[in-house]
C-alpha cells in the first residue's frame, strides 16, 4: 500500500493523471525510489541502457543530444538541447519500452532536482496493475516526438546529427505502437506465468503434505499390521487383516513417487487423486 506522501506525488505526475486514487492504493512504496539530484548532475547518460522511468517531483531537468563526433575539439562536440521537463512531468520513457539504447543525456538543470526512479521491472509491474496509464505514457511520448522534430529540423543546418535524429524520431511512433503491442503481449505472459507458478506451489504444498502423512502414518499402519499377523497368524486374510492392507497400499501413495488429479466424489464435491507414477 501507499503512504500518504508517495500518493501525493504520484497523483501530480502525468505518468498517473486521471488514474483514481483507489488504483493507485493498489502500488506499493517498495516500487518507487525517491533520490534527489544536484545542479548539472547527470541522471541519464547517452546509449546506456534503459534502466527504467524517472518522475520528477521537485525542480527541472535538460535533456541534451550529443553530436558524437571523432574528435576532442569542443566546438565539434557540442550537446544540442531536445527538451526541458520540470515538476510532475517524467523522462526515460521512450528507450524503456522500445528497448534501444538511451538516445540523449539528461542533466539536473534546476538548483536541486527531486525524482522518484522506477526500475524496468516495477514499471512493467505497475503496468499490469494500472493498465491506464499507457494512455498517458502515448501522449507524452507523442507530444516530445513532436517537438524534438522541430527542434532538430531548426538546427539541421549546424549539426549533422541532428537531422539523423529527426528522420529517426519520425519513425518512432509506430515503433511504439509496436512496443506496446509488445508490452501488452508480455504483460499476458507475465500474467499467464504468475499463475503457472501459483499452479506449481498449489500441487507441491499438495505433496508435501501427502508426503508427511505418509512419514507420520506408514509407519504405525505398518507395525499395527505385523502386531495383527502375531495375534492372528492364520486370519492374515480377514476383514480386519484386509483393511490394513488397503491402509499400507494406499499410503504408499502418498509419497514423493505419486501424482495426483483432481476430481469429483458421489456427492460432487472436489477430492484429490493420487496415482503411481509408474501408473500413469
Amino acid at each position: 500500500m501507499l503512504s500518504a506522501k508517495i500518493l501525493e506525488y504520484l497523483s501530480k505526475n502525468l505518468l498517473f493523471e486521471n488514474i483514481p486514487a483507489d488504483d493507485l492504493q493498489k502500488l506499493d512504496d517498495s516500487l518507487f525510489q525517491v533520490r534527489e539530484y544536484k545542479k548539472d548532475d547527470l541522471i541519464i547518460e547517452q546509449n546506456a541502457d534503459p534502466d527504467g522511468i524517472y518522475l520528477i517531483l521537485k525542480g527541472s531537468v535538460i535533456i541534451k543530444k550529443s553530436t558524437m563526433k571523432d574528435t576532442v575539439d569542443d566546438e565539434a562536440n557540442k550537446e544540442v538541447i531536445l527538451n526541458y521537463c520540470s515538476k510532475n512531468e517524467f523522462v526515460g520513457e521512450l528507450a524503456l519500452v522500445s528497448n534501444k539504447k538511451r538516445a540523449a543525456n539528461v542533466y539536473c538543470f534546476s538548483e536541486i532536482a527531486k525524482i522518484i526512479f522506477v526500475n524496468t521491472d516495477d514499471f512493467y509491474r505497475i503496468y499490469e496493475i494500472i493498465p491506464g496509464i499507457q494512455k498517458n505514457l502515448g501522449k507524452t511520448i507523442a507530444e516530445r516526438l513532436g517537438e524534438t522534430s522541430i527542434r532538430a529540423a531548426n538546427e539541421s543546418s549546424k549539426y549533422k546529427k541532428l537531422y539523423e535524429l529527426q528522420l529517426e524520431n519520425s519513425m518512432r511512433t509506430t515503433e511504439l505502437l509496436k512496443a506496446q503491442k509488445e508490452s501488452e503481449k508480455r504483460n499476458q505472459e507475465l500474467v499467464q506465468g504468475q499463475k503457472d507458478i501459483k499452479r506449481s506451489a498449489i500441487v507441491e504444498t499438495i505433496l508435501t503434505m501427502v508426503n508427511t502423512v505418509n512419514y507420520d502414518f506408514a509407519k504405525l499402519v505398518n507395525d499395527a499390521g505385523e502386531a495383527y499377523k502375531k495375534l492372528h497368524p492364520e486370519g492374515s486374510s480377514d476383514e480386519l487383516g484386509g483393511i490394513l492392507k488397503s491402509i499400507q497400499d494406499k499410503l504408499k501413495l502418498y509419497s514423493d513417487n505419486s501424482s495426483l488429479e483432481f476430481s469429483f466424489d458421489e456427492q460432487g464435491k472436489k477430492i484429490i487423486i493420487f496415482k503411481n507414477r509408474d501408473e500413469v
